[in-house]
């Protein structure tokens, strides 16, 4: 059976509006340890453990600066890294649902 794009489209819009693919903090937190921390450190201040030795500094997830992001900026630095920066690319690595889950964990610092 074939399936239209616009009926394809249709079910990715109602997956993301039921939540679908909201993202868990708890799980979020795994990740974020296994591949975020050693930069952006324990509480996501930018001062991991490698955070001296990387030119710019690691984002700090709890200034004004990274609150003001949209989700969009933060998943499109998640999946494409950031230029000029030792940010890598994750969208090889992590599964859609695990950069969700990333996000999440990330936006609890602020609160």
């Amino acid at each position: 059976m074939k399936i239209s794009v616009l009926a394809a489209l249709g079910v990715i819009i109602l997956m993301i509006g039921s939540g679908a693919f909201a993202g868990d903090a708890a799980k979020g937190k795994a990740v974020y340890e296994k591949n975020c921390l050693m930069c952006h450190g324990l509480q996501g201040k930018g001062d991991g453990p490698m955070a001296a030795m990387v030119k710019p500094k690691p984002t700090n997830f709890t200034s004004p600066e990274s609150e003001k992001k949209s989700d969009a900026e933060l998943i499109k630095t998640i999946e494409s890294g950031s230029p000029g920066t030792p940010m890598a690319d994750w969208k090889n690595t992590l599964s859609a649902q695990q950069i969700q889950d990333v996000l999440a964990y990330v936006r609890s610092f602020g609160k």
